[in-house]
This record gives structure tokens, C-alpha cells and sequence, in this order.
């Protein structure tokens, strides 16, 4: 049988990736319309190509509507009729090798059990029962089959979101994670940075983050930083005093505070967080002088500190003052005019 990669796919390094991870479970968490459920339908394809006769493969979908939908779109990719026998009433495909390809629903779970399947894509898997996963977990515990996990964010409180957190920490042998976001799609020409923002002013921002950034709702998720992991992300770091410090200040009434952060080597650095309870930008700044003595500054922060207040002398604005006590220029700051939405810090 004839059979080629498209050049969407060999010229979409992301896409590829995911296809070609050699480890038995792959999860990938995508934005939508970003390429994940072609990628996998590939994969799956390539998997029966090398099967042999009376193999059988599953693409698992939450409801039958979704699995016949990727049964049609497998159909529309094989150009070749001769290529393969279509059982249009159990939606499925047999190759010249004899190896099928099914597309099953996973809407009774139970429905899942007793076949000896090769390889499987769970599509939509954060919107799919975890008892499903279970149904499919036992239907490859004799062909040690491989099994690619697929869909966008729903919410953290689903068996998808867990098992994604435990691969991406990368310590369970034989699990890879992947993650696509609009932007990434954007770069690969599968989607326009037009439509993105589209979608970005017309759906709420909870929705709009989870469907094209992989970002849980808040609605669902009480973590800001929905990826922190504290065994990856705290440890000791120190200023390196020949690159720039970046100090970003926050102006509460109470703890006035600033983070300190460099950024090299395609790794940022939070050295340090100076709060300072009950205490000003003076003081702030006094702590800032003696313990960086040398560092070229630039600063950033809470975009209010352009605003004059009575809490500084000659009714100066915050950032006035840090040019003044630290001694800097204009082109050494970087505030905004406006502060950043809560989302897109989150982004």
C-alpha cells in the first residue's frame, strides 16, 4: 500500500513530535483546531499500516458522533478506494493487511471491555469518563499496546488533567507529555493570529484560556500558576551581578514589596522578594542599594506607581522615587501604562 506523510505534517515540527514519541503513553493537552486529532489519526493509521491480520485498533471518542466524525475524516484522507473495506455500520476500516481500525464511543464504558486491542487514541479524553480509561487500560494489557491521550483543558478535577500532570512531570517510565497553545498553531500556519484574538474578545476569558492555552478555568482551578511544581521550580539561586536585574515592584500599603529576577540561559531567576511590613519606597529602596550595590537595575511593576501620592515626598510618583534613590535613567525602565489583565499574566 502506497502511503505518504502530507507536507502539513512533515513542515509542523510540534505535530511531528507528538506522532514520533517513541514512549507507550503519550498525552497531549492542545488548543483547539491546533492539529492533535490529525496528528494522532496519522499515528493511528501508521500503527495498523505495521500490524498484521485480525489486529485491531481504536479511536475512542466520548459520544459515537465524534468517533463517526474522525471515521469519515480517515475515509476523505485514503485517496485510494482499492486501499481499504469500510463497514460504514460499525464505522470501521480494514487495511490490505487485514489489521482494523475501529471508532468506538466511549459513552458506556463498559461496552469497552474483552477485545485485545494494538494501539489506541482517547480523543476528548477531559471530557470522557475515567472509567472508560479503565475499559481501555485492560483491552491492551496483552498486546502492550501503545495509547496517545488527546484533548483540550477541562477544568483540574478529571482523571486527564491528573494523569497530563504526572507525565509532564516526566518521572513514570514510559510516559511523554505535549502541549500545542494557539500561539504554536499560529507559528505552524494551522491557525490565524486574526481568529485568536477573535475568539479572545468574544468568548469569556476562563473558556478562551482553556480553549487555546491549556489553562484551567479559574472557575475550576483556585492555582494561579496552573503549572508550578515546587520540586522543579524552588531552589537556590543567587544574582549574577554581571547581567542585568530586573526589580519588579508591587505597592500594597502593607507589605510595600519588590521581586528581584534575571533572566539567562532560557531560564528566569527569582533570587529574591523583599517585603517590607509597615515601611515605604525609601526604605524599599535603601535595602535595594545595599544589597545590590553594583547591579544594573531595570525596573517594572504595578502600573499605579505612575500616579502621585501623598506617601512620597514633593508629591513624586513611586517610580520617580526609584529613579531617584537607585540612581537610574529612563531607558532603564519598563512600566507599563496600564497594568496586564489577570488572565494574561496567567498566559
Amino acid at each position: 500500500m502506497d502511503y505518504f506523510r502530507s507536507k502539513q505534517i512533515i513542515n509542523y515540527p510540534k505535530q511531528r513530535a507528538f506522532i514520533d514519541a517513541p514512549e507507550r503513553y503519550t498525552v497531549i493537552e492542545a488548543t483547539t483546531k491546533a492539529g492533535k486529532t490529525t496528528g494522532c489519526l496519522v499515528w493511528l493509521f501508521e500503527q495498523a499500516l505495521a500490524g498484521k491480520d485480525g489486529d485491531n485498533f481504536w479511536w475512542v471518542a466520548p459520544v459515537s458522533s465524534q468517533a463517526l466524525m474522525v471515521f469519515k475524516r480517515l475515509l476523505r484522507y485514503i485517496r485510494d478506494p482499492n486501499q481499504y473495506t469500510a463497514n460504514r455500520s460499525e464505522h470501521s476500516v480494514t487495511l490490505p493487511n487485514g489489521a482494523t481500525i475501529y471508532f468506538r464511543s466511549a459513552d458506556n464504558a463498559d461496552l469497552l471491555y474483552g477485545e485485545d486491542v494494538s494501539a489506541v487514541v482517547i480523543d476528548e479524553a477531559s471530557r470522557m469518563s475515567e472509567d472508560a480509561w479503565f475499559a481501555i487500560r485492560s483491552t491492551i494489557t496483552k498486546t502492550r499496546g501503545r495509547v496517545k491521550i488527546i484533548g483540550n483543558v477541562k477544568g483540574t478535577n478529571n482523571w486527564a488533567y491528573q494523569l497530563a500532570r504526572k507525565a509532564e512531570e516526566g518521572k513514570s517510565k514510559d510516559w511523554r507529555y505535549f502541549k500545542i497553545t494557539a500561539d504554536d498553531a499560529v507559528e505552524a500556519g494551522i491557525l490565524d493570529q486574526e481568529e485568536i484574538e477573535d475568539a479572545r474578545k468574544t468568548l469569556p476569558s476562563g473558556v478562551f484560556l482553556e480553549l487555546y492555552y491549556g489553562i484551567p478555568n479559574q472557575n475550576s482551578s483556585n492555582k494561579f500558576c496552573f503549572a508550578f511544581d515546587e520540586t522543579k521550580h524552588v531552589g537556590k539561586c543567587a544574582v549574577n551581578i554581571n547581567l542585568p536585574v530586573y526589580l519588579s515592584f508591587d505597592f500594597n500599603r502593607n507589605p510595600i514589596c519588590c521581586s528581584v529576577i534575571q533572566y539567562y540561559s532560557e531560564t528566569i531567576f527569582v533570587t529574591h522578594c523583599i517585603k517590607l511590613e509597615n515601611s515605604n519606597i525609601y526604605n524599599l529602596c535603601r535595602v535595594i542599594r545595599t544589597k545590590f550595590p553594583n547591579a544594573t537595575f531595570i525596573v517594572t511593576g504595578d502600573a499605579t506607581g505612575r500616579a502621585g501620592s501623598a506617601l512620597t515626598r514633593d508629591n513624586m510618583n513611586y517610580y520617580q522615587v526609584i529613579m531617584q534613590e537607585l540612581n537610574i535613567g529612563l531607558n532603564q525602565m519598563r512600566v507599563p501604562n496600564v497594568n496586564p489583565s489577570l488572565e494574561e499574566n496567567q498566559v
